[in-house]
């Protein structure tokens, strides 16, 4: 059994929604609670409350920090939780998502485990205002960068700073890159599948189209619930040895092999697999 946060900018792009659904129909995840990040928290917290309502689960929300510590300007779709009425009903806890992180990983160390999906805005910040967090918290599961350096992947190039904070601690750190989760696709066949799994299908099939249409795709790569899958199918998975990241300023990630480092790169060996895992997990919410 896993323990897990889910920290996550839920309501743009729709793999967070694929990530959050995915968990929910794991038996051996305990999902302790979810923060958000990055720009209207409120909403992106009520947009995961939506979610977990139609799956028919309570899960604590915490909004946490819109801005990043970086200063660069916040960007949003536009479309987060357009086709959904009467969000502003759903109750969101009144504690800070960082005061939730720092409260839960430190009274439980060595227990909890973050998937941090977002940019590292919230966990950068715990870091920074307890001493204790990053010697309590257990892992911490990242989506972001790219070690290719061909790109600056969004997640780190949302808020550098905090993803320099977060990749020059000691905290134990399994991340999959962009390249990496880009090795995993989902054809317009496998989103015709999700629309009939389980009772969260129809609210992914329309988060899949509001994401895919206005850029004329007929699919979609699942970069989150595939950084989701490795913690709850690991076999599916090539996960490297230890090794350190450094990020420049523009966000250019760099990642080598390290005898201290401790931060350990997975990609998706079978992904062809690792989507039909995803969607079965998804189908288990019944």
């Amino acid at each position: 059994m896993h323990t897990i946060i889910l920290d996550t900018d839920i309501g743009s792009d729709v793999d967070d929604a694929l990530a959050l659904a995915m968990l929910l129909g794991c038996d051996s995840i305990n999902l302790l609670g979810i923060t958000t990040v990055y720009g209207d928290t409120r909403l992106r917290a009520q947009i995961a409350q939506h979610l977990c309502h139609i799956a028919g689960r309570t899960i604590l929300m915490f909004p946490g920090i819109q801005t990043p510590l970086s200063g660069r300007e916040v960007w949003m779709s536009g479309s987060e939780g357009k086709d959904f009425l009467h969000l502003s009903n759903y109750q969101i806890e009144a504690k800070s998502a960082v005061e939730f992180l720092i409260e839960t990983v430190n009274n439980a160390p060595g227990q909890i485990e973050i998937l941090a999906i977002g940019p590292l805005t919230n966990i950068a910040t715990a870091i920074q205002q307890s001493l204790d967090f990053s010697h309590k918290l257990n892992h911490l599961w990242i989506m972001g960068g790219d070690f290719t350096e061909s790109k600056v992947e969004h997640n780190f190039k949302c808020d550098v700073t905090a993803a320099k904070v977060v990749m020059e601690s000691s905290i134990p750190i399994t991340i999959l890159d962009l390249p990496s989760s880009q090795k995993t696709i989902i054809e317009s066949n496998e989103i015709d599948e999700i629309k009939s799994s389980g009772r969260l299908g129809d609210f992914l099939y329309s988060e899949i189209m509001n994401w895919i249409q206005p850029r004329q795709q007929d699919w979609t790569t699942p970069h989150d619930p595939i950084a989701s899958l490795a913690i709850i199918q690991p076999e599916l998975f090539e996960f490297s040895a230890k090794g350190s990241v450094t990020i420049a300023e523009n966000g250019m990630s760099t990642w080598k092999i390290s005898p201290y480092g401790n931060v350990q790169k997975m990609t998706p060996s079978r992904p062809v697999e690792a989507v039909q895992a995803m969607i079965s997990l998804i189908a288990k919410v019944k």
